[in-house]
């Protein structure tokens, strides 16, 4: 009996001296991102299209792990910001000791077809970046970061960048801001070179002809998407039919047309964006069918992400708009729809009428109907680069 009670207090004792012992196993203290498009988001939230996101991140950043929430790590990037990231996207990285990182000197200078802004930097940081309008601004954060920076080269090669400058705004964050020449976005890359991270800005076409156009046919093979309330039809067969009267239009105005898929294929949104990304197109258009648990909601609507690519989508909903019949549904801003996420590029998700709806599939049906969206979409094209002049 006193052996018994021994062994118990010593067993005790173990689990009281050392609280975190299966927890260090589970959860790692430093983490490297990986993968296919690693994202960070703002929040552990869910819904159908995944919790807010931050924004891609490069591979191989390290973070400090300081929590785990179902499939995602909260991740540490400074003293005081947080974010998460899928653990699906992360490997454990030991024996770290995360210092802090030295910004030194920049370089601005224009190319063929962007500007581009290089950050010397003494080691690979999380950041995050964003645009903003009136005036027309890209702003990143550094995290972990001290400025060493004594020196900003610009050179007058650069077309897309007016000015740049920064501001340590923490002890370990430092804000950058890029202010742009033209008052419309026309997207950016960022990512690491080395150490140094660059930043690609486009510039504007001259025309409309001067332009490739990538259009994506929502869902497809597998992914079924919605279906017509009466005729039963498939959102993803039916995408694809707009998509190829967008395709005609186009061609015959003598401007270069990608298409992310031409017949029943499925293709991961991942594997779209790694596409568009790849073929580098002007613009990104990708047309969808809604629907509702509620059969009288109907109408059009067009979706961003970034603040930057509003009028874009905007463009095409007034077109939109025009045509007999079809009703408002809206503009819909920050939308976490992975296809139009990145900044790469502009891009506009479609949501040309709700299957779900009596009328609308009608609509839906009718090949002249067809043929009038893409008209429209091609007209809110033109509309939107008048806008720029």
């Amino acid at each position: 009996m006193i052996l018994k009670r021994i062994i118990c207090v010593s067993l005790l004792l173990f689990f009281l001296q050392e609280p975190s012992f299966f927890a260090q196993d589970s959860i790692p203290s430093y983490i490297i991102t990986t993968g296919k498009l690693p994202q960070l988001a703002y929040s552990s939230g869910e819904d159908r299209l995944g919790s807010a996101k931050m924004g891609y991140i490069d591979t191989s950043v390290v973070m400090k792990v300081i929590d785990t929430v179902k499939n995602l790590y909260k991740v540490q990037f400074s003293s005081q910001h947080y974010g998460f990231i899928e653990k699906i996207y992360t490997e454990p990285f030991h024996d770290t000791v995360l210092s802090t990182v030295l910004c030194e000197s920049w370089r601005v200078k224009g190319g063929d077809e962007f500007d581009s802004v290089s950050f010397s930097l003494s080691g690979r940081i999380p950041y995050k970046s964003w645009m903003e309008i009136n005036p027309s601004r890209i702003k990143i954060e550094l995290y972990n970061v001290q400025s060493n920076t004594n020196w900003i080269t610009q050179l007058s090669s650069a077309k897309a960048v007016k000015s740049v400058w920064y501001e340590q705004t923490e002890s370990d964050v430092l804000q950058i801001t890029i202010e742009l020449v033209k008052q419309q976005h026309y997207g950016y890359s960022i990512g690491y070179n080395g150490n140094s991270l660059l930043l690609k800005i486009r510039r504007l076409p001259a025309s409309i002809q001067k332009m490739t156009i990538a259009i994506d046919a929502g869902h497809g093979g597998t992914n079924l998407g919605a279906s017509g309330a009466t005729s039963g039809i498939l959102e993803k067969n039916y995408t694809l039919l707009f998509a190829k009267e967008l395709q005609k239009i186009l061609k015959k105005q003598k401007i270069k047309v990608l298409m992310v898929r031409e017949t029943d294929t499925t293709i991961d949104n991942k594997d779209r964006v790694l596409w568009a990304r790849q073929n580098n197109p002007d613009i990104f258009i990708s047309f969808h069918l809604n629907s509702s648990g509620r059969d009288y909601i109907r109408g059009v609507s067009t979706y961003y992400k970034h603040i930057g690519f509003r009028s874009f989508s905007q463009s095409i909903l007034k077109k939109l708009l025009e045509i007999k019949n079809l009703e408002e549904f809206g503009n819909v801003g920050s939308f976490n729809f992975q296809p139009i996420q990145p900044t790469d590029y502009p891009s506009c998700l479609v949501e040309i009428a709700f299957l779900s709806n009596k009328d609308d599939e009608k609509m839906i049906l009718d090949p002249k109907f067809r043929s009038k969206v893409a008209n429209q979409v091609y007209l809110g094209i033109k509309d939107w680069i008048k806008d720029w002049k």
